[in-house]
């Protein structure tokens, strides 16, 4: 053998070692990474776990985590995704593995509108971009001082939702309390965001704007083959893409309407707007970072979560309210006792209703507005209790089973508000056995301005009517990013007082 052939040689079976170490390295890597992963039920190849996840996704995984535990592993085609199911579990998620764990998992709907690009909930918060638009939001809608500015404006639309039922009430007409919540909702939040209403109640209009608020929130909950299989997304074989395109669309329609018109204004005036008169619009256009592209995506995460949320949360309360009569005089009895019997409604501190409060706790328990919160992603691999979880994994904290759990609560499934008379649990996130709107730096950051627009117009409704049901209600539900009742609750008020809501 000549030198140049036993160099050859040698170079050769160098690689070869390497490639045999490397081989090697990899299989142990992957072989204690596989046994460090979290349990879960055993996969179908290429689709992993996906047969096993049904309609309401929120449900099957708690039924699933009763046999593989507090963190639990699937694999939805190409995606591993681990659910949380336990409080102690999603404390290290959403508090001390926070900042890594912080990431999003967009899905593929949010994707097609480059949503996850420029939306404060879909960005990542290490970025200036989303330390810039939590600030506006934080500062100019959800501040304690913008709260308390824009407390006659709640009074005022509230008061606008009684004359609506009272009206019902005079021809015994059953109201759909879902839709009829939303107009108010959408009023109040129009009026923040562009000094207007955008809608009335019984108009096709409103009917158009829940459509489409609806109809978006679906899209990007539904289960979604693209989510799984990346290379599948242009196809967009379920039409959810098309979906999402369409009902956004309108919105972003009516945003830039707006935007164009108070474009025009600035233009016009000669000494910078009153603070005291500007709207949220207002304050966005003089933010010089952001362009109109920005602006409405920022417009529609406002719009979104704050009309569809709030009156959904109404309209369980109120499901739950007529499903249990006792329940019902117990608040109501609370109310009057509270406000006397011709008194003044006002905008009430939660804290000076305890039961009302246990009311709408247990309504974030048994039906949180995202059962699943937004999706995390880990931006590396994360130890939790022992288990991996690997880098770029989907984490999903189940919510919704964390509040049905009988290991954390007595008789899960009843409606039971007295669980929480005497309590300190709370909805702010130090509490993680009831985390509806999440916690740590992605916890949601309109959860003051919620719990204030639900409890008003919850207070307002039983103070005003008793309430009658065209047929039994049932507690159904129609699984999103939120999670709406199936079929609309539908009840008739029967007027017992003729109250003022008190302007301050």
């Amino acid at each position: 053998m000549d030198i140049v052939s036993e160099n050859m040689f040698l170079l050769f079976c160098f690689i070869l070692s390497c490639f045999f170490i490397f081989t090697t390295i990899k299989f142990r890597l992957s072989s204690t990474r596989s046994t460090a992963l979290p349990p879960g039920p055993p996969r179908l190849p290429i689709i992993g776990n996906i047969h096993q996840v049904g309609k309401l996704p929120h449900r099957s995984f708690a039924d699933l985590s009763r046999t593989y535990g507090q963190i639990m592993h699937l694999k939805f085609g190409r995606l591993n995704t681990v659910i949380i199911t336990t409080p102690e579990a999603a404390r290290e998620v959403l508090r001390k593995h926070d900042q890594t764990l912080s990431g999003r998992m967009s899905p593929n709907a949010v994707r097609s509108i480059n949503h996850h690009k420029v939306s404060v909930a879909w960005i990542h918060p290490s970025s200036d971009r989303w330390r810039l638009l939590r600030k506006l939001s934080v500062t100019h809608l959800f501040s304690p001082q913008r709260i308390e500015a824009t407390k006659a404006l709640r009074m005022k639309k509230v008061q606008e939702l009684i004359k609506f039922m009272d009206e019902s009430s005079e021809r015994e007409e059953a109201v759909d309390i879902s839709r009829a919540s939303f107009v108010t909702t959408l009023n109040i939040i129009s009026n923040i965001l562009f000094s207007v209403d955008l809608s009335s109640y019984g108009s096709e209009k409103s009917n158009g704007f829940y459509d489409s608020i609806i109809g978006a929130m679906e899209a990007a909950g539904s289960p979604d083959l693209a989510n799984f299989f990346p290379f599948l997304g242009f196809l967009d074989l379920q039409g959810i893409s098309k979906k999402m395109k369409l009902c956004t669309e309108k919105l972003f329609k009516v945003f830039q309407g707006f935007i164009d018109t108070k474009t025009v204004e600035k233009s016009l005036r000669r000494k910078p707007k009153d603070a005291s008169n500007s709207d949220f619009l207002d304050v966005l256009l003089d933010e010089a970072e952001l362009d109109n592209n920005d602006i409405e995506h920022l417009l529609l995460d406002m719009f979104v979560a704050g009309t569809d949320t709030s009156s959904s949360t109404l309209e369980w309360a109120m499901a739950e309210l007529l499903a249990n009569p006792k329940k019902m005089a117990k608040a109501q009895a609370e109310i009057e006792r509270m406000i006397g019997q011709d008194g003044l409604v006002q905008e009430p501190d939660i804290s000076e209703f305890p039961y009302l409060q246990a009311v709408l706790k247990e309504t974030f328990r048994l039906h949180p507005d995202v059962p699943l919160l937004l999706p995390r992603k880990a931006e590396t691999d994360v130890e939790i209790f022992g288990y991996l979880v690997p880098k770029d994994a989907q984490v999903l904290v189940n919510v919704w089973g964390i509040g049905r759990d009988p290991n954390v609560w007595e008789n899960p499934t009843r409606f039971e508000p007295e669980r929480f008379l005497g309590k300190v649990t709370d909805v702010k996130g130090k509490h993680y056995e009831l985390t509806p709107f999440g916690a740590g730096r992605r916890m949601c950051p309109g959860l003051p301005l919620a719990v204030k627009m639900v409890s008003l117009m919850l207070v307002s409704l039983l103070y005003s009517f008793d309430w009658k049901l065209p047929k039994t209600v049932d507690m159904d539900e129609a699984f999103g990013i939120s999670l709406h009742k199936a079929n609309p609750l539908l009840a008739i008020p029967v007027k017992k007082k003729s109250p003022q809501i008190k302007h301050m």
